[in-house]
């Protein structure tokens, strides 16, 4: 987190009763606000992969089996689990966390879907991470929503800081040429 004033620390542990929820996190922003800075991190990021593996198997052999009862084609299922057992390969399973802000009027400024268990998003009235919107930051209440698209493992650990660049109190070169 860049120098600044820390707005908030979230720390939180999910489970699987999390999969598919929205955790919302409201934290103020400061007048002379001049730029958000949002770090999120989360862990663990994949399944261990004997577990990668016998969820990838269960699903596909639930699959078939659907596929097979509205089907009167042994062959197609048989080549549809087939390749999709191939595909599975020793590929992991992950969890995903992705985060949003509203402003304090309400106003959608953008959101980090990102695959990584490590972010760091910008947000500035000149420039922001892709994803979020950059603009005015107004000072008031702001929400951070934590979305949880994806949790596979039995416990997730995370953390988010949001931090505020604060206007300098010096005046500046303009200012002082008068």
């Amino acid at each position: 987190m860049p120098d600044g004033l820390c707005l908030a620390t979230i720390e939180a542990v999910l489970t699987p009763a999390d999969h598919q929820t929205h955790r919302r996190y409201p934290f103020d922003v400061p007048p002379g606000c001049t730029g958000l800075h949002v770090e999120v991190r989360y862990g663990p990021k994949y399944l261990a992969p004997e577990d990668s593996r016998a969820r990838a198997e269960a699903a596909i052999g639930a699959q078939a089996a659907s596929l097979a009862s509205r089907l009167d084609a042994p062959q197609l299922t048989r080549a549809w689990t087939q390749a999709w057992t191939a595909i599975r390969g020793e590929r992991r399973i992950a969890n995903l966390l992705t985060v949003s802000l509203d402003d304090t009027a309400g106003a959608y400024r953008g959101a980090g879907h990102r695959h990584a268990p490590e972010q760091h998003l910008t947000i500035s009235p000149a420039v922001a991470s892709p994803g979020l919107v950059a603009g005015p930051l107004p000072a008031g209440q702001w929400q951070l929503t934590l979305s949880v698209h994806t949790l596979v493992s039995g416990r997730c650990d995370v953390r988010v800081q949001i931090g505020a660049e604060m206007a300098s109190s010096a005046p500046s070169a303009e200012r002082s040429t008068a």
